[in-house]
């Protein structure tokens, strides 16, 4: 693929930036574009001259900005003086533009210069300053006398990141690989350019079916990035460049570390610089290099001395400071590994430990690696290490070292590898809880990895007998797991009746459970799904710690979250010194129990709590705190914000996780990008999400949860009876598996976007088994909507809003008011609308386009059925024929008539205008569209920016749970 040398690496991203630059020129002003190094300032800036001058402007450069071949009617000098002898000889005037990149560099004198020349009327300015340096007192002046206009073109965010790439690879790139090149670069314009002409050169980034793919940068940085990263880092001090050096092999380190190695001042002025990022969460604050890979170049031109020094120094600043857990037994470990010592066969199994629960499997492989060769060496010393091996096991002996690294095979995705292992350590020495362990393991690789959930049962229920009853009862867990993934709720519950109850820890249970678990392997297996096993006593606080978020899930699932969140509850005191992952576990049921039962407030609390506690917990920590965020945020009726979270969850490798999985990831992503009215968008990721899907394990509590959001998808996209029919479907699924909340949730949007009478007694029915608040006000609203019944509607929205969920009662008080109005009551229909506009003010959104009130525009696409409008928008995402019958399972001859039944129904003649049809939708009054895509007008590329929030609302851009900034996990 040819490399781009065109505009579109900033224009597809910046439209809202150039229309403000272009406004302020038309209004007779100037522009002042600032922002920090690599941005795209000098880029945006010729794309403002051009666009003067082809508006008959007269355009002079300096600063070599607009000197480019194809840069027509712009003029270019090498240097203000003589710019403005020419200016002085043509007469000068408003109708003249003087372009000037990097204004920061100018004199003094040239500078007062440009000043008094744009003071007297004779020119208007369009510069560039970068945002860190010290700028000349005329440059100043010309803002601060209102000469020009500041616009600040700041990195990209992730949705100007998606429409640049779009428009540089003519596709879309997976939520994973976006997500993987956004955090590489944050945003900024050159390191991205750079990146991904090198992925294209090197085949890295490819197109895989219908999107584009990166599995990330292989090695060091290629040279002429990195030399792009080292002017960034040029000019600093020598503490700078010791500070610099410390971060790029040991980053984050501690803000008080740093000061105790006297580069406080250092850290300080590069934070002002932009070089280094300073994170704060909670009483902690670290230090970051702002940019990641400029680590990994520094490092790879880091002599090999320097580096060994810096890396023990940052390992001895960690063991000073005051935190001394596993996170830092493992981050001193690998950097003295890295320096060429090899620790103690202790802190090596403990960092391996680490490493494997934090899903650092790579890592974990290294060090499993080193202990094997260190008793391989000290066996052969000895005489022969079956003596040896055979005393070692109370201490970590070869069993678990082997139980390590099937986990960290697993973790890789090398499952029949894990599998071999898994089956060697069955008859080591260890003991009945690393047997149990062992098995545990095992069973969560064959289910989840190699897809057999049948042929993972049998295995459990074969070790048990083989372990006894006595030690049986501490693979409960995992039998549970298993239940869930089977769609066996009830038999979840009854699994943890035994050892949870249902009344709360009884006295024996309560005592065993306020301690901390002991070390070792009672801490659960790492490495699998949290909390498949639950240690070695079945009514001990390990067993209740792997069991009981199961067993809550399961009974919220079946229609009990109130009584799942009580029973959590009453554990709560007790969880606080569980395993963090069995305490991740706890709180992430938690948030799961709140939102089912529908009240938002509590619910917020719950997710909170997550994101508190999930920074210590790796990265199945961050990957549930933003799906639970997410889950919130779509509640409340920001689908934005929860975008922007999924995005991110999207690109995290967590390994197999009971309670998500990556398809269904992207089904709540595909979920919300419907919701905020990007519906092409929504679209593609909702096929991405089904095909991600088919090549994982069958779990029908998730497949139905991504049956709703396509369901979601294609109501929001106006497909009103696809919608519907899916709906449907998936709640003839969980009514057969028991799962009342689920069931009730589709039937309801059925109702919602199509006729409430079809499903109003079965909802009804539903709804007397089902103790979910939310599910029966669901129901409670589906019947009043097939009734015609107002006045129920009205405190239906009452009663939603008492439980926050502002977006619902929003919809049912303008469903009243349609309902008075069609009965003729005229002014109850007014005050019902009102109350719903009202609400939308409050939460900042709109209402789903089926409870819009008032006659509504016709949609170009509504008469599309659902599989046409899956064919038109992988079409419109740049699709072939054969790419598109390969990702829905259909023949070449079917797309071909869907497409040309396609054309026939929006009247169009060629792909192009499909991405029209499906991408953009209608600006609400006083709005912004969102529409994401190469060629978005300025007030769309507004709309991907945070919008005010309304007075006295939660600040945009921050959680609305912890005030946290959004995309935080601590």
């Amino acid at each position: 693929m040819p490399i781009d040398t065109g505009q579109q690496w900033v224009l597809a991203g910046r439209e809202s930036e150039l229309g403000a630059a272009g406004a302020a020129l038309r209004q007779g002003g100037g522009v002042l574009l600032t922002g920090g190094s690599g941005v795209g300032r000098t880029r945006l800036l010729a794309a403002v001259l051009e666009e003067a001058a082809a508006a008959g402007r007269t355009v002079v450069t300096v600063g070599g900005v607009g000197g480019r071949r194809g840069s027509g009617g712009v003029r270019a000098f090498g240097s203000v003086a003589e710019c403005l002898r020419w200016l002085r000889q043509s007469g000068g005037g408003q109708r003249m533009v003087l372009g000037c990149d990097d204004a920061h560099l100018l004199d003094e004198a040239d500078a007062h210069r440009v000043y008094r020349t744009a003071a007297a009327g004779q020119l208007a300015v369009a510069a560039t300053v970068r945002q860190d340096a010290r700028h000349p007192v005329g440059v100043d002046r010309l803002w601060v006398e209102q000469l020009v206009e500041r616009v600040e073109v700041a990195p990209f965010d992730r949705t100007a990141t998606a429409a640049v790439l779009r428009a540089r690879l003519g596709g879309r790139l997976d939520a994973g690989s976006l997500e993987r090149l956004w955090s590489a670069t944050q945003g900024n314009a050159l390191v991205l350019r750079e990146l991904v002409e090198h992925a294209l050169d090197v085949g890295s980034l490819r197109r895989e079916r219908e999107v584009w793919s990166w599995s990330g940068l292989a090695g060091d940085p290629p040279r002429r990035l990195a030399d792009v990263l080292l002017l960034w880092l040029r000019d600093l001090s020598a503490r700078e460049e010791e500070l610099v050096g410390m971060l790029a092999v040991a980053e984050p380190l501690e803000a008080d570390a740093v000061a105790r190695r006297g580069l406080a001042s250092a850290a300080e002025a590069l934070s002002r610089r932009g070089v280094v990022r300073v994170e704060q969460t909670g009483r902690r604050v670290r230090l970051r290099l702002a940019l990641p890979l400029a680590g990994r170049t520094v490092v790879s031109r880091m002599p090999a001395l320097t580096a060994r020094r810096l890396r023990l120094q940052a390992a001895e600043a960690i063991e000073d400071g005051e935190r001394t857990g596993p996170d830092e037994v493992l981050r001193t470990v690998t950097l003295r590994v890295a320096a060429g010592l090899v620790p103690e066969r202790r802190l090596l199994l403990e960092a391996a430990r680490t490493a494997v629960r934090r899903q650092e499997f790579a890592r974990a492989e290294q060090l499993c690696r080193l202990v094997t060769d260190e008793d391989r060496e000290g066996g052969e010393e000895r005489g022969g290490g079956e003596e040896r091996g055979a005393g070692r096991t109370a201490a970590g002996g070869d069993g678990e070292v082997a139980l390590l690294l099937g986990q960290v095979l697993a973790g890789q995705g090398r499952h029949e590898e894990a599998e071999e292992v898994f089956a060697s350590v069955r008859g080591r020495p260890g003991g009945a809880a690393g047997r149990a362990e062992a098995v545990a393991a095992r069973v969560a690789n064959i289910a989840f990895g190699l897809g057999r959930v049948e042929t993972a049962a049998a295995v459990l229920e074969e070790e048990r007998d083989r372990l006894g009853a006595a030690d049986a009862g501490s693979l409960l867990t995992a039998r549970a797991v298993l239940a869930v993934l089977a769609d066996r709720l009830p038999e979840a519950v009854a699994a943890g009746e035994a050892v949870v109850g249902l009344g709360g820890p009884g006295p024996a249970s309560a005592g065993g459970g306020g301690g901390a678990a002991p070390a070792g392997r009672g801490e659960g297996a790492a490495g699998g799904p949290a909390g498949w096993s639950g240690g070695t006593e079945a009514g001990g606080g390990a067993g209740v710690a792997g069991l009981l978020p199961v067993v809550a899930f399961a009974r919220a699932e079946l229609g009990d979250p109130g009584g799942a969140s009580a029973l959590l509850a009453s554990w709560a005191r007790q969880a606080e010194a569980w395993p963090e992952e069995a305490l991740l576990d706890f709180r992430s049921v938690a948030a799961h129990c709140a939102l089912v039962q529908g009240d938002l407030r509590a619910a917020g609390t719950a997710v909170a709590r997550l994101v508190r506690g999930a920074a210590g917990a790796g990265r199945l920590g961050q990957l549930r705190a933003w799906v639970y965020q997410a889950r919130l945020l779509r509640r409340r009726g920001r689908p934005e914000d929860a975008a922007a979270l999924l995005w991110q969850a999207g690109a995290v490798r967590a390994g197999y996780d009971w309670l998500t999985s990556p398809s269904w990831v992207l089904a709540l992503l595909a979920g919300a990008l419907a919701e905020a009215g990007r519906h092409g968008e929504a679209l593609r990721t909702l096929a991405e999400a089904r095909s991600a899907q088919r090549a994982g394990v069958r779990r029908p509590v998730l497949d139905d949860a991504i049956g709703f959001e396509r369901a979601v998808v294609l109501a929001h996209a106006g497909d009103r009876s696809g919608a519907a029919a899916q709906a449907l479907e998936v709640a003839d699924r969980a009514e057969a598996g028991g799962r009342l909340p689920a069931a009730i949730a589709a039937l309801h949007l059925a109702a919602r976007a199509t006729d409430a009478a079809p499903s109003a007694a079965r909802v009804q029915r539903l709804a007397l088994r089902c103790r979910a608040e939310e599910a029966r006000l669901q129901a409670e609203q589906v019947r009043a909507l097939a009734r015609g019944d107002a006045e129920t509607l009205v405190a239906v929205a009452g009663r939603f809003r008492s439980l926050a969920a502002l977006p619902a009662a929003a919809e049912a008080a303008e469903q009243a008011g349609r309902v008075h109005r069609a009965a003729g009551r005229r002014r109850k229909g007014r005050l019902a609308s009102a109350a719903a506009q009202e609400l939308c003010a409050r939460f900042g959104g709109a209402l789903p386009p089926w409870a819009e009130p008032g006659e509504r525009g016709t949609d170009a696409t509504a008469a599309l059925t659902t599989r046409e409008r899956e064919v038109a928008a992988l079409a419109a995402g740049g699709l072939s024929n054969r790419e598109i019958a390969d990702r829905l399972v259909v023949s070449v001859r079917t797309v071909e008539n869907h497409l040309h039944r396609v054309y026939h129904k929006l009247g169009v003649v060629q792909r192009a205008a499909l991405s029209e049809l499906l991408v953009t939708r209608p600006v609400p009054e006083g709005g912004d569209a969102g529409a994401v895509g190469a060629g978005r007008t300025a007030q769309a590329g507004r709309a991907a920016r945070p919008r005010p929030r309304p007075a006295g609302g939660e600040e945009r851009g921050r959680c609305a749970m912890c005030a946290q900034p959004l995309g935080s996990a601590g």
